[in-house]
Formats: C-alpha cells, sequence, structure tokens
C-alpha cells in the first residue's frame, strides 16, 4: 500500500476528535501528509473563527504525531468539497457523529453519500485513539475484489491480527427446500457450499505468506451483518473492514447498504469501506482519474 494523503473531516464535537486522532496516526504509520476539511451538517459550534481553530488543531496534530498537517477552507458547498478533496486522497476518515439514525433519510445525509460516492475508501471512526488497530475483522464475498481487500486490509495495520469472515448466502439453499429437495439433498448442497467458502478463505489468507499464523477465519450462514456485529463484539475488534460494490442511490435505497446497517445496528469498532472499483483499479494507471478530481454520479 502506498499512502501518500488521508483526509479527515471534522466539525470540533469529541466524535471528529477520534477521527482527527486516528487519521494522524495513521498518516504517521504511513507516512502521508494529513488533510483536515471541516465539515458540519448540523448547528456549528459556536466559533468566532472556525478557520483559526481549524489551523490551531491542525499545528497540534503535527506536533504531537510528527505528521505534516495542511487545513482546506472549502467553498461552503460540503458534499462537493468533500468529494474534490476525496478524489486527491489515499483515505477519506469520517467519524461516527455524521451517522444519525432517524432524523434524515439516510442516503441524504453526507456519511451516507460519501460512503456511496468517495473515490477512495472510507473509515468511519467511532472509538476514541488509543494505539494502533489491533484486531482486524475482514468481510469477504470471493469477488474479484476480495484478494486485494485482504490485502489492503493487512497493509493499513501491518501488525494487527485478520480475521477472514464469509457469510454463506442461504438463498438456493432455501430454493431447495421450496422445490421439496430431500434431506439428504439438501444437506449434501450444504457440505458442498462450506467447503467451497472454506477453501476460498485459504486462499486468501494465503495473501500474507509471512503472517498466515496471523490470520484466521470464520464462516456464517445468511445475513452477513448480523454476523459481522455478532464477530465483532466476539473478538473484540476494533476494525471492520468490508468491499462495496458501487450502486445508485436509487438501488441502495430498494435494497439497503451494509455499512449503513452495520452503522445503523450499533457496530461497537470502526469501519472501513473500500469500494471495489478503487480495489480494482488500484494501478498507477488509476491514480491520474482521480487527482484529476472525476466523481462518481
Amino acid at each position: 500500500m502506498r499512502m501518500q494523503s488521508i483526509l479527515t473531516l471534522t466539525d470540533f464535537s469529541n466524535q471528529a476528535e477520534h477521527g482527527l486522532d486516528r487519521a494522524a496516526a495513521l498518516a504517521a504509520t504511513h507516512g502521508a501528509q494529513l488533510r483536515i476539511l471541516y465539515a458540519c451538517e448540523t448547528p456549528p459550534l459556536q466559533l468566532s473563527d472556525p478557520v483559526a481553530r481549524l489551523e490551531q488543531r491542525a499545528r497540534q496534530l503535527a506536533r504531537r504525531h510528527g505528521v505534516v498537517v495542511s487545513t482546506i477552507a472549502g467553498t461552503g458547498r460540503l458534499l462537493e468539497d468533500c468529494l474534490t478533496e476525496a478524489a486527491r486522497a489515499d483515505l477519506l476518515v469520517a467519524h461516527g457523529r455524521m451517522y444519525r439514525a432517524g432524523s434524515v433519510l439516510p442516503w441524504r445525509q453526507l456519511l451516507g453519500q460519501l460512503l456511496r460516492r468517495s473515490p477512495c475508501p472510507v473509515l468511519v471512526v467511532q472509538r476514541p485513539w488509543l494505539g494502533a488497530y489491533a484486531r482486524v475483522l475482514v468481510s469477504v464475498d470471493f469477488c474479484a475484489a476480495s484478494r486485494p481487500l485482504v490485502r489492503y486490509a493487512g497493509d493499513l495495520e501491518a501488525g494487527a491480527a485478520l480475521e477472514l469472515f464469509h457469510a454463506i448466502d442461504t438463498h438456493d439453499e432455501a430454493r431447495l427446500r421450496s422445490a421439496e429437495a430431500s434431506i439428504a439433498a439438501v444437506q449434501a448442497y450444504r457440505r458442498e457450499v462450506q467447503q467451497y467458502a472454506q477453501q476460498q478463505l485459504y486462499r486468501l489468507s494465503d495473501v500474507f505468506d509471512a503472517r498466515r499464523n496471523r490470520v484466521g477465519t470464520l464462516i456464517g450462514r445468511g445475513d452477513a451483518v448480523r454476523h459481522l456485529t455478532v464477530q465483532q463484539e466476539r473478538m473484540g475488534a476494533d476494525l471492520v473492514v468490508l468491499g462495496q460494490e458501487r450502486r445508485s442511490w436509487l438501488m441502495e435505497m430498494v435494497r439497503g447498504s451494509v455499512p449503513r446497517k452495520l452503522l445503523a445496528g450499533g457496530l461497537q469498532s470502526d469501519l472501513l469501506v473500500v469500494p471495489h472499483d478503487y480495489l480494482t483499479t488500484a494501478s498507477q494507471a488509476a491514480r491520474p482519474a482521480r487527482e484529476a478530481g472525476q466523481l462518481p454520479a
């Protein structure tokens, strides 16, 4: 992983402070520049000069973490500013306060739109920064983006223990049952799917030859969101990582969004969402398009 620029958003809330510290720590780890953008959806704090406050915080972070920090004034068009700056970044760091259950339609919230449209991965920080991530839970679906997703998750925090998780889709099994297939046939199908999942997880864990003993595998059946929430609590993961195929807002409204469901369900860890197209085009040829500010619709 070559991370050169990290963009983080703040509204000066306590939750945003967690995001600033995490972003600065990651910038120090990867030798990246940290850029801070003031982004406030809710009524802002009574600040006489938000820009001066932003610059003061930048100086504090630079001293504390030993990184280069710059501030971004923005144009006042919040979503456009965020997407434009994200197109120049390798990681966008948001914070948990940006998700507001029930107050605004989720797909109209700034965080929801960034999760869907950001050109780069989005890290939603919900916990105070207490050090490097120690346990990372990675959700994989065995598509073409799964292998680079696992590598990305491992490279983000090289010392963390990884747990690769796959939720087996049970719709085909349900169709077998509805077609009155025999119990033996259903059980045989279940064993076949389980074996396939185990083989795929083993191949994905092989991404890290030198740290095989630090990569575990887990398999669940059915609802991925429920299983991820349970597994995060069980293993005490401080970060959950998942890939996401880019979809229109209408499709997301109809089918729902796994990241949004995780946040709405009270996920207790930080959440990293990596777009599939970012992973599959993470070659140097893709970088000029992102730096030019080409934004997904």
